[in-house]
């Protein structure tokens, strides 16, 4: 992570919101780690459908029959 000094000398009129209230930087832990498991699920799915192509075709199907079973 980068860290951004601030000019300390700045008016409170010029400084974003945080840095008016003093709350510094807030932590991005969750949202990195949301970001982590997000394109750790699309790699596999793209793995997934290179290794093995026709389960794309079971997958559309199970979909499929899931949506037709809610709408009913």
């Amino acid at each position: 992570m980068t860290h951004t000094p601030h000019d300390s000398g700045l008016d409170a009129a010029r400084r974003s919101p945080s840095d008016a209230a003093g709350c510094g930087h807030a932590p991005r832990r969750r949202s990195e780690l949301w970001e982590f498991l997000g394109m750790t699920l699309a790699a596999s799915g793209l793995v997934l459908a290179v290794v093995h192509p026709d389960i794309r075709d079971d997958v559309v199907h199970t979909l499929a029959s899931r949506a037709v079973a809610l709408v009913r």
